[in-house]
């Protein structure tokens, strides 16, 4: 189970209908949470390596938003690369800026807050993204 983040969380940048579609190896109609959790693990442990040069890891939980934001966003990375080796530009910018942003905590030129408060969480709207798989992808 992912410890800064919960499953939910993916919805912060990917609507539930993409989430299945890049999740259900079936008929992309159904989340498949396994995959999800994995992917946040895995994003996790990314944070963790460039966050980790600097900070004691894991992190104190809850983390702040910036850290569950980057967290979701490499996430998301993975989920698309399940289907294609290509990612759409938009999600590989999303990926690249994240990844920077790691590194320049890791460089020391960007700090994590000290203190978070409680109740900080990310707030962000749906993505309603258009529907991006075709019944190809799914071997129909």
């Amino acid at each position: 189970m992912p410890t800064y983040t919960a499953t939910a969380d993916i919805y912060n940048v990917l609507s539930s209908k993409i989430v299945a579609q890049l999740t259900d190896d079936d008929n992309g109609t159904e989340v498949n949470t396994d995959f999800v959790d994995n992917a946040l693990e895995r994003a996790e442990s990314i944070v963790d390596s460039y966050v980790g040069k600097v900070y004691s890891v894991p992190l104190s939980t809850p983390v702040e938003a910036s850290i569950v934001h980057a967290v979701v966003v490499l996430a998301k990375c993975m989920l698309y690369r399940r289907r294609n080796s290509t990612l759409p530009d938009e999600v590989q910018t999303e990926c690249d800026q994240v990844t920077k942003w790691l590194e320049l905590i890791a460089d020391e030129e960007v700090e994590l807050a000290d203190d978070v408060a409680a109740g900080d969480a990310i707030v962000a709207e749906q993505n309603n993204d258009p529907e991006v798989f075709t019944a190809q992808v799914f071997g129909r």
